[in-house]
């Protein structure tokens, strides 16, 4: 009976040990829990910070990209691309597919050289401006904009 009660006293001492270091070691996970916490949080404002700085920096480069962008845009207004093709007499075939695909491309052709050997076809069609399609008022408030910056 006294080995029973000593075997007993001594698991109860153990036990009671174990769940008083199980106890700490919870207090120790929540503390290192928060800290991991503020840890986390701390890298997400971080991470926040040079994004945002990141992207103020890239809408800064991509205000002077835009106002590049616009200046060659409005350089295309009016102007014209001029093309020239020849065929010969014996790729009619060729030449009416070739026409066609011209036409879809919107060159227009303005003038036929004939000669015995070939016919040559000059096109032109204005060179492709955004802007153009904008109205004038639009376009002026677009470039004040541009010069306050």
């Amino acid at each position: 009976m006294k080995i029973i009660l000593l075997i007993s006293t001594t698991l109860f001492f153990l036990a009671s040990s174990f769940l008083t270091m199980a106890e700490d070691e919870a207090k120790a996970e929540e503390k290192s829990y928060s800290e991991k916490l503020k840890e986390v949080y701390e890298k997400g404002v971080k991470g926040a910070k040079e994004k945002y700085a990141e992207t103020v920096g890239d809408g800064k480069d991509l205000t002077n990209k835009s106002k590049e962008w616009l200046l060659k845009d409005i350089e295309n207004i009016g102007d014209w691309e001029y093309k020239v093709e020849s065929y010969g007499a014996d790729q009619a075939k060729d030449m009416e597919k070739k026409l066609n695909e011209l036409g879809k491309e919107r060159w227009q052709c303005f003038w036929v050289e004939s000669s015995k050997k070939e016919k040559v076809f000059y096109f032109k069609r204005t060179k492709m401006s955004y802007l153009s399609k904008i109205p004038t008022g639009a376009i002026l408030r677009i470039m004040a904009d541009f010069q306050n910056n």
